[in-house]
């Protein structure tokens, strides 16, 4: 099995055509493991549990586990040290309660997902912002597959994810005003913390923010904000600020002489190949095949 990717408090794991470990405990980690393919034999506290796709296991922290797939299976492994969102609050009530052992899931939407929290650990050094959002993501998720024993929570599947793992964005019209601003510098139709939140990002975008500043300015928890962020964008925050950085390139391009490497360390990249990639998913060239365009 091989380590995909690991965050503060999160990993993402997947095995597939054939693994076994031995038994092993996690001092301070909860794991849901997710058959995606095929049979996963799973020992759980000398329990014997046979997974099909679908059907995932919690082990609580000092739980002793292990388990085997065959040659044809594939499975996901999410480690996690602390209880996401409302289940963190549902779980510090008088009476201690815990995730229920076993937990239905759906293998095309966590394969789906995977691949797109998995883009995030292909980066040479990913930006700190698309961090925090596959970080939320994940938690996200975790969030609404989850259950406690003892309580029907009823967290409903929302039409998508903070981060679907699509990379494309937005091309905005002007790199220095609001997408949503209209000509007078305003829109009635946006909520006033949010405009405030787009007027930040467009005032400073090649300098790092991160979703708790953006968060603070909307008045919203983390949650909330990148909901409503993306309702209100159709994109998220690092996707918005990608293209605001590509458009401001464009300009670059078009009306300077700065080499390419110049303008992506201007542009807050933090490697020229970032900066490469990011154009060429908003505008279908690279820098240099644009600029060879003119």
């Amino acid at each position: 099995m091989e380590l995909n990717m690991a965050f503060n408090g999160l990993e993402l794991w997947k095995a597939s055509g054939g693994f076994a470990n031995e038994p092993h405990v996690h001092d301070d980690w909860y794991q849901v493991t997710l058959p995606i393919k095929g049979q996963c034999l799973l020992v759980q506290e000398q329990q014997t549990y046979s997974l099909q796709a679908g059907s995932g296991i919690i082990a609580h922290p000092r739980t002793e586990h292990f388990f085997e797939i065959g040659s044809d299976a594939a499975v996901i492994v999410i480690k996690f040290r602390n209880l996401p969102g409302r289940l963190a609050n549902q779980s510090s009530t008088a009476v201690p309660s815990e995730l229920q052992v076993t937990q239905a899931f759906d293998p095309a939407e966590i394969s789906r997902l995977f691949r797109g929290w998995h883009v995030t650990g292909l980066e040479d050094e990913p930006d700190p912002l698309l961090i925090q959002e596959t970080e939320l993501a994940v938690e996200q998720y975790l969030e609404r597959i989850l259950s406690i024993s003892g309580y029907s929570h009823g967290l409903a599947r929302e039409a998508g994810s903070i981060w679907s793992g699509k990379t494309e964005g937005l091309s905005l019209p002007c790199h220095n005003r609001p997408y949503f601003l209209g000509a007078a510098g305003s829109n009635p139709g946006i909520d006033p913390h949010m405009q405030r939140v787009l007027e930040y990002i467009h005032s400073d975008f090649t300098s790092a923010i991160d979703i708790d500043s953006m968060a603070a300015v909307a008045h919203q928890s983390r949650y909330h904000f990148m909901r409503s962020f993306k309702m209100l964008t159709g994109s998220t925050p690092y996707q918005y600020l990608l293209n605001l950085r590509v458009e401001e390139a464009v300009r670059c391009l078009r009306n300077t002489t700065e080499s390419v490497t110049a303008i992506s360390f201007a542009l807050g990249f933090s490697h020229v190949s970032q900066f490469y990639r990011a154009f060429q998913r908003v505008k279908g060239v690279t820098p240099m095949q644009f600029r060879n365009q003119l």
